[in-house]
């Protein structure tokens, strides 16, 4: 059980060190000019040197100042943390935005996502899902032409989702060739995830001498996937994927080749979760859930020193999660709030 200085202490650590520009570590010094911690430097480092044994704090080889564990965000964003004073005037903004708008929920959503994970002081990446692609496994893939060089792709889940897509096809591609290949695709394709599908690497056409009766066989193949790729893009949206580099967090070469390699293979979708689990959600009288994985609650690889922040909302035509993802050292106050905000103008 922690003292209320103790707190207070736990409380301008991460806040602090979230804050600080260069990721600086948080001293005794420092600490002092906190209000409610105007006691000696000698009577904090002790606090700290407690909270460090409680596992709450760390110390870095660089300097004599203190750092958050993992435990100790945890402790932050499940007991310590306050947007109070912040939520109400961030609420009315959102709403302002999305009244103003001339663009479709979803489209005005992925508009002010991009506007805070962009934004220098954050530099964060996002997730947009929606629960219809979520563990969907592609049924049926087909190609209808319409006339004029004109036909539409269609794609149907396991769940009901139908999605389609139109377009105009390039001269010199055969119309024969495009029908008979998505003929093919459609069952190379068959219970393929649409979180796992990304490009011809989920089909195994090596060994396959199929394409050696398809006239322009490359183009034709290239046309044919591009637009189912479209088609599953269209209900995922990844925004700010590289600005998680711009952190020191990342500055190890193999960490950032990893993680590029991630977003590669579309395995970074990965991070948005429905069901959360045992990992504690932030639940408020709005209803807006809050689902918070730090460091190693983390499933995938890359993100077990990261923190995943996911919302999860449902409006009249769209059901789905965003995750806002960054490192561990996240400004928690300000991006669960933004979130929070844009659930409730969701609905």
């Amino acid at each position: 059980m922690l003292t209320d200085r103790q707190k207070r202490i736990m409380i301008a650590v991460v806040e602090g060190y979230t804050e600080s520009p260069n990721a600086e570590p948080i001293g005794s010094s420092a600490l002092s000019l906190y209000e409610g911690l105007d006691v000696s430097t000698a009577t904090l480092r002790n606090e700290m040197a407690l909270l460090e044994e409680m596992g709450y704090l760390e110390k870095t080889h660089t300097s004599s100042g203190r750092i958050p564990t993992e435990k100790g965000y945890r402790l932050y964003v499940e007991e310590l943390m306050n947007i109070d004073d912040i939520q109400e005037e961030l609420d009315e903004q959102v709403a302002q935005y999305f009244e103003n708008s001339k663009l479709s929920k979803k489209e005005t959503l992925s508009k002010l996502v991009e506007s805070i994970v962009n934004n220098k002081d954050f530099n964060y990446g996002a997730v947009l899902l929606e629960k219809t692609a979520y563990n969907s496994l592609i049924k049926k893939i087909e190609f209808v032409y319409l006339k004029n060089r004109r036909g539409i792709f269609i794609l149907v889940t396991d769940q009901g989702l139908v999605l389609h897509r139109e377009t105009s096809i390039p001269e010199g591609i055969n119309i024969q060739s495009i029908e008979n290949t998505m003929e093919f695709l459609n069952e190379k394709l068959h219970d393929v995830l649409l979180n796992d599908f990304k490009n011809a690497k989920v089909i195994n056409i090596t060994t396959d001498n199929f394409f050696d009766y398809i006239s322009n066989a490359p183009a034709v193949l290239e046309l044919c996937l591009r637009n189912i790729r479209k088609l599953v893009d269209d209900k995922r949206i990844i925004i700010g994927q590289y600005n998680v580099l711009n952190h020191h967090d990342f500055a190890d070469l193999n960490l950032a080749q990893s993680y590029i390699e991630c977003l590669k293979n579309g395995s970074i979708y990965q991070i948005v979760e429905f069901d959360a689990g045992p990992i504690p959600v932030i639940a408020s009288d709005d209803n807006a859930a809050i689902s918070i994985k730090l460091g190693s609650e983390n499933n995938l690889e890359i993100m077990k020193k990261c923190a995943c922040v996911t919302a999860y909302f449902k409006s009249k035509h769209h059901t789905g999660a965003i995750t806002i993802y960054g490192p561990l050292r996240m400004k928690y106050r300000q991006v669960i709030s933004f979130l929070k905000a844009l659930v409730n103008n969701m609905k």
